[in-house]
């Protein structure tokens, strides 16, 4: 029995991917790394450090930032992606999602994000568009020891409810996400709204490319 439904943010809450692509390439071009679609396709769902453990073991940087240490490239991609979410005037909700929050509100079920993110980032879309109304907080990709796709960042969204995660609903978007969901033993609804074939969402119980209330139906049942 679902009572509760933890969101992926990026990708899933927010249309924020494409304001994402464009810091990416500023970021990795000031560094000099020239990143494959590859590149890009694994690191979709990872949190920061793993995305520059990877970047930094397969990809030499420019000499005058050879000494620099992976929490400075990560510290810079961080505030860079804060800056370019706050003054993206064309963020918006999903379409849809604001009707699943407010029936999943209406009828009991608890809220919660679970996103890859770091807290700022994360807190700046909380308030932006007002989820405190509906969501019990969030889990950060800094307050986990294994990011996805290992389920810790789920497990510990289901502990702060306070539900055993087999009654959890986690949607998710990227193919890293779908994987740790489902190690984490929860109902998995794979969001492909983008309908990226890079991503493998085949281990999602339920796969959907917008939300509607047909949608939200079959995910409850």
């Amino acid at each position: 029995m679902i009572k509760a439904v933890i969101f992926d943010m990026d990708g899933t809450i927010v249309d924020s991917e494409p304001i994402y692509d464009q810091v990416n390439a500023e970021i990795y071009e000031k560094y000099g790394f020239d990143l494959s679609q590859e590149d890009y396709d694994r690191h979709m769902g990872a949190n920061m450090r793993d995305i520059w453990t990877d970047i930094l073991e397969r990809h030499p940087v420019k000499e005058e930032f050879a000494h620099y240490k992976i929490e400075d490239f990560m510290e810079d991609h961080i505030h860079s992606s804060y800056q370019g979410l706050a003054e993206a005037e064309e963020l918006e909700l999903m379409p849809g999602v604001k009707d699943w929050f407010e029936f999943l509100k209406d009828h009991g079920y608890k809220m919660i994000i679970a996103s890859s993110s770091y807290a700022p980032i994360i807190e700046h879309v909380y308030q932006r568009f007002g989820l405190e109304q509906y969501m019990e907080g969030y889990v950060d990709g800094n307050s986990i020891e294994n990011g996805k796709p290992a389920p810790d960042i789920f497990l510990k969204a289901a502990a702060k409810l306070g539900v055993k995660p087999e009654n959890c609903l986690i949607i998710e978007d990227s193919e890293n996400g779908v994987n740790g969901a489902h190690q984490a033993g929860a109902k998995v609804i794979g969001f492909n709204r983008a309908q990226a074939e890079s991503q493998d969402l085949s281990k999602a119980d339920l796969i959907i490319e917008e939300y509607n209330q047909e949608n939200l139906n079959k995910a409850l049942a």
